[in-house]
């Protein structure tokens, strides 16, 4: 009732509902756009037409998935005598004189029709899935006018907790309009009555997720799959380490795969970053980044070169081999070339943590210095941005996995690449030969950090 009555206050234009496993989130968006529907044919008095006007699209981020969950529970919520489905056009027509659009965000001919379609409202349905420009796209269809009369636009989302644009923009610093109804369990009449046990069961191992999917914790979820946690990036923030005389040195390059990534340039004496002497820009000419690379790596003195050998690098990784001397990796010259490859098997576990790929262990890695406050890092709200949002999963076996970087960009509007080169960096240091007297930090004195930190 709470988010009806939001979506029928005037200075409200969007509700995001929901926060938790069985809260009846897609139940509500059915009816709702049901009945939004029916009251702007009542308010406009539409009359019936075997081509009704399109005022409404109601979608998931894949178009199968709305078809299997959210489509169904429609037919389970809306009388099947209340409308005619046209599953050829992928339309609700109600009472042949309005039609509701259906469909996914991942649909090229969908997206399409975005560019000209004008609705009223729309509702999607576990919004969690998508991006900050997927559901930006959507609002600038809200243009559609009844009878020359502009009506008032609104939008409903649903979402479990997640890690992503959802939380600030409707929770922590919620924008002008957009509110926020947590749904709960607890709230659902209609759930079995033995729902929460179930759910106590499924997610009893991480607490952090149980209070995500049972209490609607936004807060819990991102200390659950965090990898880094943000006290650890207060500590290594502008934290006064000094590397000692002849700490190694490196030159970390991470390259742009496209054209929204970042091209980073980082120069490392010790655990320290500084910026600078950073480089950070979209520029995706390959030898020029190669030029750019040397520059730093004289400026640096550093004594070994990370690129990422992966996609784009490969070429850049390639170059840098042949400047260097010699065609194997690290062979000759004062300069080392060392090629970051995330694809590779880890050498072991950390603190019996085990993982299913390099890329997971060097993170967890830079996650193990960053608690001890073994790492100096500038106080750039991106690179702490996304240092505290780059999150991990299982796999088959219990190993632990990075998500994929396109999920990631989805969150994060960008891809972390400050933070990987962070990554990159510290492996660079773990392997480069220190210059005079070693570095204090090259090889720590480690505790072991329980996993209950995670």
């Amino acid at each position: 009732m709470q988010a009806l009555r939001w979506l029928r206050d005037v200075s409200v234009s969007s509700v995001l509902y929901g926060g938790a496993k069985g809260g009846g989130k897609s139940v509500f968006g059915c009816i709702w756009a049901y009945v939004r529907a029916k009251e702007l044919i009542r308010e406009f008095r539409v009359p019936a037409s075997p081509t009704p006007p399109t005022i409404a699209f109601l979608g998931r981020k894949q178009s199968v998935d709305f078809s299997s969950t959210t489509l169904q529970t429609w037919f389970k919520v809306v009388p099947a005598a209340a409308y005619t489905l046209k599953t050829s056009e992928k339309k609700i027509i109600i009472e042949d004189r309005v039609a509701l659009q259906y469909g996914g965000l991942d649909d090229s001919d969908t997206i399409r029709k975005f560019n000209s379609a004008e609705y009223a409202f729309f509702f999607v349905d576990q919004a969690e899935e998508c991006s900050e420009s997927d559901i930006g796209t959507l609002r600038g269809t809200l243009r559609l006018k009844l009878g020359g009369i502009q009506p008032e636009y609104k939008s409903l989302l649903t979402a479990n907790p997640a890690i992503c644009w959802l939380k600030s923009a409707y929770i922590t610093q919620p924008i002008a309009g957009n509110k926020f109804v947590r749904a709960l369990p607890a709230d659902n009449p209609f759930l079995a009555t033995n729902y929460t046990e179930t759910l106590k069961s499924a997610f009893g191992f991480n607490p952090q997720l149980l209070n995500a999917y049972l209490y609607g914790s936004w807060d819990e979820l991102e200390s659950a799959f965090t990898v880094i946690p943000p006290s650890a990036i207060t500590r290594c923030t502008n934290n006064g380490y000094v590397p000692a005389t002849g700490a190694g040195r490196v030159t970390v390059a991470d390259i742009a795969e496209d054209g929204g990534d970042e091209t980073v340039i980082f120069d490392f004496v010790g655990r320290r970053l500084d910026f600078k002497t950073s480089e950070i820009y979209s520029h995706r000419d390959l030898m020029d980044t190669v030029g750019r690379i040397m520059a730093h790596a004289r400026m640096n003195k550093s004594t070994m070169i990370c690129v990422d050998k992966i996609g784009l690098g490969a070429g850049v990784w390639s170059r840098l081999n042949e400047v260097y001397g010699g065609d194997a990796e690290g062979s000759g010259g004062r300069v080392e070339v060392y090629g970051h490859d995330g694809r590779l098997s880890p050498p072991g576990p950390i603190n019996g943590i085990t993982f299913k790929n390099y890329r997971a262990y060097a993170w967890f890695r830079l996650r193990e210095e960053m608690i001890e406050g073994r790492m100096n890092i500038p106080d750039d709200t991106l690179l702490r941005e996304q240092l505290s949002r780059v999150t991990w999963h299982y796999t088959d076996g219990e190993k632990i996995a990075i998500d994929k970087k396109s999920d990631m960009k989805v969150r994060l509007g960008s891809s972390p690449d400050r933070a990987d080169t962070l990554v990159m960096g510290l492996d660079a240091l773990d392997r480069v030969k220190p210059r005079g007297r070693p570095d204090a930090y090259a090889q720590p004195k480690r505790k072991n950090i329980s996993w209950g930190s995670v």
